[in-house]
């Protein structure tokens, strides 16, 4: 039988379920690999591939979430998964409280997607390399098609990685699986993050991967390059708790000043399209807006509804912010502790202010759909078309209001400052209902935080030179004199907040013993989802004057966090099939025949 290529909707099974025998008859409207990956064009349009996939499957929405976003963001103490009721977004709620099982539909999505993605960097290695299962030598080799090979093998990587940080023990698949062929468990989440760092070092090696040129080289952010290369084998060997490895390749990253902060009134671009490829950027998926395809190429590529979700709850508001892309479902709240603690320590700062608004900020500094943006506070202390109307008032918020990754209609002028800046949503089929910026993966600052914190012990005076540069360019006017794990894991809660670094960070130091998870999940604060806000505004709900916001408390349905919840469980057909296992807590549901929750 010839090879073939498999149609991507079919390419999703693998790693999920084994192929079929009748997978092995020659299909119609498919290339046959004997006389395809011949030429470069062949190569450039299987790169193409790789990085769409990416886009459309990590980066791209799921229904009305990403499920990377949701799944780790919301598993951090320091956001809650908000809504209309306890009982709204239910699906990818049960993240937040801890209520999920294997047979969680968020959950399955997620890791098919990773596993999708996987796949294609697979076909570009297995095809371009003889790194396959026979070990044959491909059609066709140039420095071009090398290049593909090990652009694909950084992406490989990154991946594995991100499957071993959630689920500890996934399969290494190191090239395409043959059709009667089952993925091979790793033996330890150990295993897969030095195979991660040793891939990457081949890669960086190799004299083939990309690099960027200079900071202002934004076509090197949207593609796999030695310095994504780097933080990838970087953050792999912290979560592998090999420092030393750490400091190696992140000290080569920050020392190639291909990379720098962007200047601190300028934070918060790095989440909206005026920062897309910025010199802070390592890697972010470039998404471009094509008139020409179908709606729904637009839907899923650019995280179509997702919009929404970080959109406030806008039915529940007297008029609509002007920044508001479109209605909002209130998701992803900033846990209202955490947001007084934050802004106990940067106050003012630009990167506070890009993260959430006060109460005051968000009453009478935002824009809203009023004719008295431009009058006095006193004025607009009693104007009816700003304030929670709602009766309900909006549940999981305090007097705090998160618009990091809300989709701008507008720039509001309180990030601005007047200056023009491109807004987010220029789709003329999707209107404001996605968010079109580049997906944020990789950004300096995280780099610059992982290398201080492997540096404690050790350089300390290299790490204490990294913290103190995210520190100065915050705003918060906070510089550490000395370099602390307690100051190096606050600063990373609040320059790195609602960006897929708590939940994994909080995972590897309980590992490490410097951190209670019991205490972080179950006791601070009183217990984050036994003391659930909702917040009110008595100009609205008791006919007073002037606005005021005040909160309610109750609590959500929840489970109380157990290790059981350090990693997720396979989906059930996926664990079923392949004959995974499970750890920690989940291990019960090994070799079961169905949910046991």
């Amino acid at each position: 039988m010839k090879k073939i290529i498999i149609p991507a909707v079919l390419a999703f099974a693998f790693g999920i379920v084994s192929c079929e025998s009748n997978l092995d008859i020659d299909q119609k409207g498919v290339v046959s690999t004997d006389n395809y990956y011949a030429t470069d064009a062949d190569a450039e349009s299987a790169l193409a591939d790789m990085y769409a996939s990416f886009v459309q499957n990590v980066a791209g929405s799921e229904g009305i979430d990403n499920p990377e976003q949701v799944i780790i963001n919301y598993s951090a103490d320091d956001i809650l998964a908000a809504g209309g009721n306890k009982e709204d977004h239910i699906g990818f709620r049960v993240f937040d409280e801890f209520r999920y099982n294997e047979s969680n539909g968020t959950l399955k999505e997620c890791y098919n997607r990773y596993v999708g993605a996987l796949y294609h960097a697979n076909l570009v290695i297995s095809n371009l390399s003889n790194e396959n299962f026979d070990g044959h030598e491909p059609n066709y080799t140039s420095a071009f098609s090398k290049q593909c090979v090990e652009e694909a093998r950084v992406m490989r990587a990154y991946l594995h990685m991100m499957l071993a940080i959630l689920w500890n023990r996934p399969a290494i698949i190191d090239r395409l699986l043959q059709p009667n062929e089952l993925p091979v468990q790793a033996e330890s989440q150990e295993q897969v993050f030095k195979w991660v760092i040793s891939e990457c070092d081949k890669a960086i090696n190799s004299g083939s991967l990309p690099k960027r040129n200079g900071t202002g080289d934004k076509n090197a952010t949207a593609r796999m390059s030695v310095g994504f290369a780097q933080f990838v084998a970087g953050k792999a060997a912290m979560f592998a708790n090999d420092p030393a490895t750490a400091r190696k390749y992140l000290g080569d990253l920050i020392n190639s000043g291909n990379y720098k902060l962007v200047d601190t009134d300028e934070y918060w671009t790095n989440f909206h399209v005026a920062g897309d490829g910025n010199c802070e950027k390592i890697f972010e998926p470039n998404f471009i807006y094509d008139n020409t395809a179908s709606f729904w190429d637009n839907v899923w590529r650019s995280r179509w509804m997702v919009a929404d979700v970080f959109c406030w709850r806008t039915d529940a508001l007297a008029s609509m912010p002007w920044p508001c892309p479109a209605a909002g479902w209130n998701g992803g709240a900033i846990q209202e502790d955490f947001a007084k603690k934050f802004l106990a320590h940067d106050g003012n700062s630009a990167r506070r202010r890009a993260c959430f608004l006060t109460e005051d900020e968000f009453l009478y500094e935002m824009e809203w759909n009023s004719d008295k943006n431009d009058a006095s506070t006193a004025e607009k202390e009693s104007d009816p078309n700003r304030g929670i109307k709602a009766s309900a008032g909006i549940y999981s918020h305090g007097p705090y209001f998160e618009w990091k990754h809300m989709a701008y209609a507008k720039v509001p002028k309180i990030l601005s400052g007047g200056k023009d800046y491109p807004n987010d949503n220029v789709s003329e089929i999707m209107g404001g209902a996605s968010n079109q910026k580049n997906f944020n993966v990789a950004r300096y600052a995280e780099a610059l935080l992982l290398y201080a914190e492997a540096c404690i012990g050790a350089d300390e005076a290299s790490g204490l030179k990294a913290l103190n540069e995210v520190q100065a360019r915050s705003g918060s006017g906070k510089i550490s004199t000395s370099l602390t794990f307690e100051d190096v894991m606050e600063e990373k809660q609040y320059e790195m907040w609602f960006e897929n670094c708590r939940f994994p960070d909080l995972v590897r130091w309980a590992k490490q013993g410097k951190v209670n998870l019991d205490q972080i999940f179950n006791k601070n604060y009183g217990g984050i989802h036994k003391h659930v806000p909702t917040v009110y505004d008595e100009f609205f709900t008791k006919g007073a004057a002037k606005h005021k916001l005040y909160t309610d408390y109750s609590a959500a349905d929840h489970n109380d966090f157990t290790d059981k919840y350090m990693y997720l469980p396979f989906p059930l057909d996926c664990r079923l099939a392949n004959h995974f296992k499970n750890v920690l807590g989940w291990e019960s549901l090994n070799g079961a025949t169905s949910a046991e929750e």
